[in-house]
């Protein structure tokens, strides 16, 4: 318990020492939340270290994020337990979860807080306060939202699946289409791009991926996502190996193996990497 205590404690000094220089290093000391660092970095800065499944899940808004950055990055993939033993033991991983995201000499654990960083990071919070907290809101009505994309893959009814889909559509569709013409009808937040853009962006994709014509019915957000998925620095991501394919069976094996945990009862052999 004491060692765990003080790599935990080691890996937020890292963090809370990155942020104060990261507020010494910007121009306007009243602007917190907008500024963007990207050219303060070295020009050949290394690029960025993932570690995640094979596949998309609880990475792939941070692969957006590092995108829409211009940060090169590595998926760096587990294969089985013994990977993820081996992971743990670095003490790289304050929480012992997945995924990782090793940048700028931190060691970002938790989803929604690499997203933060890289939001910040890149200037993709908007111009004020309240832009910057507009963001948080709608990136965490997109958890919510996404939940049915991220367990279609594991349902063994696809219909089922769908219907999932549709029901969060109906929850949050016109609440999302309210906003974004309440802010001008272009982006989510004021008149820029911004973090809310993307993941709200990337969670859409998923859902046509999975039921192609889901937002006929939500012309607006069918549009926002398009204007995103065309921006160049998407685009190459989105066209690139780093892409991993639409989860399916396979990624539900790799995640099994490395978690060493059952697989969902109507696929074959379902306790094949459960220890004893």
């Amino acid at each position: 318990m004491p060692s765990i205590s003080l790599r935990l404690f080691s890996c937020i000094r890292k963090l809370t020492d990155k942020q104060n220089c990261m507020k010494l290093m910007a121009p306007d000391p009243k602007c917190r939340c907008h500024h963007s660092l990207n050219e303060k970095n070295p020009i050949h800065m290394k690029p960025a270290r993932l570690h995640y499944f094979k596949g998309r899940g609880r990475a792939e808004t941070t692969r957006w994020m590092l995108a829409i950055n211009n940060i090169d990055f590595v998926n760096i993939s587990l294969h089985d337990h013994h990977d993820f033993d081996n992971l743990k033991a670095t003490g790289k991983l304050p929480f012992n979860q997945l995924p990782l995201l090793e940048i700028d000499d931190l060691k970002l654990s938790q989803s929604s807080a690499m997203i933060a960083y890289l939001a910040r990071r890149g200037a993709f919070y908007g111009r004020t306060d309240a832009d910057a907290v507009l963001c948080d809101m709608v990136v965490g009505a997109v958890a919510d939202f996404n939940v049915p994309a991220m367990q279609f893959a594991f349902k063994a009814d696809k219909r089922d699946a769908a219907r999932d889909l549709y029901a969060s559509l109906e929850k949050f569709g016109r609440h999302f289409e309210t906003i974004l013409k309440h802010q001008g009808g272009t982006y989510m937040v004021a008149d820029q791009l911004t973090v809310a853009d993307i993941i709200l962006a990337e969670s859409l994709t998923s859902f046509i991926e999975f039921v192609p014509a889901c937002l006929d019915d939500f012309p607006d957000l069918k549009k926002l996502q398009g204007r995103v998925v065309s921006n160049p620095l998407i685009r190459t991501y989105l066209d690139s190996a780093n892409r991993w394919r639409r989860p399916d069976e396979q990624y539900i094996i790799d995640v099994a193996r490395v978690l060493c945990r059952a697989l969902p009862s109507h696929m074959p052999q379902p306790d094949r990497f459960v220890k004893n």
